[in-house]
């Protein structure tokens, strides 16, 4: 699966991705926060089958960053 393919995905999931790109700081997202960082977290077990932790998705500057956790 392609990176554009991995935030098509996101997006469609989580709002608060609609409009990001791969460059997009995670921090300048509108409300992001704990409630989105859970949003992320169940999108990635759901989707992808993949357990990540807050502190992972916390650790990500980037959009680009996050979907590198997704295989």
């Amino acid at each position: 699966m392609t990176s554009a393919e991995k935030l098509q995905l996101l997006q469609a999931d989580v709002d608060l991705f609609v409009g990001a790109t791969e460059q997009t700081p995670l921090a300048s997202l509108p409300h992001w926060g704990s409630l989105a960082i859970l949003l992320t977290i169940h999108h990635c077990e759901t989707q992808h089958g993949l357990v990540v932790t807050g502190a992972q998705v916390r650790g990500c500057p980037t959009v680009g960053d996050l979907l590198k956790l997704i295989p």
